[in-house]
């Protein structure tokens, strides 16, 4: 599948908004257009240095670097691990991982503690600040969330992992390289899409997934008539909002300026520019003013009960990530339907992706076992390992290298995504190039005006201008 092909022209489609790493804000008149041009200049050195950076790394020989045998010679050791999410029977993290760092090293006791994505930000920040944080931690790539691997770094509690062999398998890693480090280890992406019951759709005469937003609506219209629920959704839970209008964000924004994430940093783009976010917000809006998403159900209903509504066959579609795929293609109690996933289409029918690198795993750089953790992460994403195979079984993952990438489940679901990254036609979820916090405004204002409030598209787009630059000057 060429998956590192596939990496290397997503990066590259987003890189302008990856290599960023300084902050700026709203700026005068007289100074606006010298400071945009400084900005232009500083964004291009930095690529050059993270072009040179992935060409040192890629050069480093096998064998050289930090001590490949740290383990060995450690002793009996524990390692302790803290990651986010909520344990599962047989967990990847809590339960096999420690059973197989263990039957790989036996004098290596693996700990890991998961806890809910609030949970984790809470504790990660207060180990952090007392200097007890665990060895391996859980980050996000570019400013994505409160443990974004660019302010962690900036910080100085990420150890840098330049010298790890993993890392020549990656086309380029510019979205966790900060100052010329790479400094979260990921191997893999996430995407959003639609998930659709494609049996439900054959029912109504929809025979093909719609190729412009005008035609999406229509079938929405087609499924309500017949019906059926067009869309389930979970916004008790906030975050879901990114799901849907990220998607519609890649059409109608990056598309058009794949530098606009950059560019607010700048103060050369804002939030309340017209054409760009209030078309979003408009659009995604729509589907609830049809009744083609239902508030009244949605800000009552969880991810998870969503999610039940549709393998249940009670909804013909929902907005969700690859990183759910094991739970959305679970049978149901309307019993078993085909599924398919298909990304939400533009207005001009010029299709693009929301797709980016997923989270990966940083060493504290306060840790005893700086080597130690090398050693273990290197040998996991090595591509070709039992502790990789175990991962890849969880179905929550999407590598860009390694064995077993073919025989990912449901891979089918997929390949509409895989050929838009093929084709430069993918971007980066928009989370990750803003502060952390920008976000969730967005998500509180749209639940209000959704919840007839009487929070309207503009009163959204200021708010998260404003706590975009906000965050910018803390």
């Amino acid at each position: 599948m060429k998956m590192k092909k596939i990496l290397a022209l997503l990066l590259a489609c987003s890189m302008a908004a990856m290599t960023v790493a300084g902050c700026g804000s709203s700026q005068s008149a007289e100074t606006e257009a010298a400071e945009t041009e400084a900005a232009a200049a500083e964004a291009q050195e930095e690529a050059e240095e993270g072009e040179a950076a992935e060409e040192t790394i890629a050069a480093v020989p096998e064998g050289e670097g930090y001590n490949h045998e740290a383990i060995e010679n450690a002793g009996d050791i524990t390692l302790t691990m803290m990651v986010s999410g909520v344990a599962q029977g047989n967990d990847f993290e809590t339960e096999q991982l420690p059973e197989l760092v263990k039957a790989k090293w036996p004098n290596v006791t693996l700990e890991v503690t998961k806890l809910p994505d609030d949970n984790y930000y809470t504790s990660l920040k207060t180990k952090l600040a007392s200097g007890e944080c665990p060895d391996i931690i859980l980050t996000q790539p570019m400013y994505a969330g409160s443990n974004s691997c660019y302010a962690l770094a900036e910080a100085g509690y990420l150890a840098p992992l330049n010298d790890c062999d993993f890392l020549a398998n990656l086309a380029n890693p510019a979205a966790v390289t900060y100052d010329g480090n790479v400094v979260t280890a990921t191997r893999s992406v996430s995407i959003l899409g639609t998930y659709y019951n494609k049996d439900m759709f054959k029912e109504v005469g929809i025979e093909s997934v719609p190729a412009t937003w005008a035609e999406f609506l229509d079938d929405c219209k087609k499924l309500k008539e017949a019906g059926h629920q067009p869309i389930v959704m979970g916004d008790k839970d906030q975050y879901v909002l990114q799901f849907g209008l990220y998607q519609i964000a890649a059409n109608e924004i990056y598309s058009q300026n794949p530098d606009y994430d950059m560019q607010l940093r700048s103060g050369e783009t804002h939030f309340t520019d017209e054409g760009t976010w209030d078309k979003v917000l408009t659009m995604y809006k729509q589907l609830y003013d049809e009744g083609y998403i239902d508030a009244s159900q949605s800000l009552g209903y969880g991810a998870s009960q969503s999610i039940q509504d549709f393998i249940d066959g009670k909804a013909a579609m929902t907005f969700d990530g690859s990183f759910n795929a094991t739970a959305l293609n679970a049978e149901g109690a309307g019993g078993a339907f085909e599924r398919g996933y298909f990304p939400i289409p533009s207005e001009s029918g010029d299709q693009y992706t929301a797709t980016c690198l997923a989270a990966g795993y940083s060493i504290y750089s306060g840790s005893k076992y700086i080597d130690e953790c090398k050693e273990l992460i290197d040998y996991w994403y090595n591509g070709d390992n039992e502790i990789w195979d175990a991962q890849l079984a969880t179905g929550r993952i999407i590598p860009v290298y390694g064995s077993g990438m073919d025989s990912i489940p449901n891979i089918e679901l997929y390949q509409p995504f895989i050929d838009l990254m093929n084709e430069g036609k993918a971007f980066h979820w928009c989370n990750q190039a803003w502060p952390a916090g920008t976000e969730s405004t967005m998500e509180e204002l749209f639940s209000e005006m959704i919840g007839g409030q009487g929070t309207t598209v503009e009163d959204i787009t200021q708010g998260m201008q404003d706590k975009f630059e906000d965050l910018l000057d803390e």
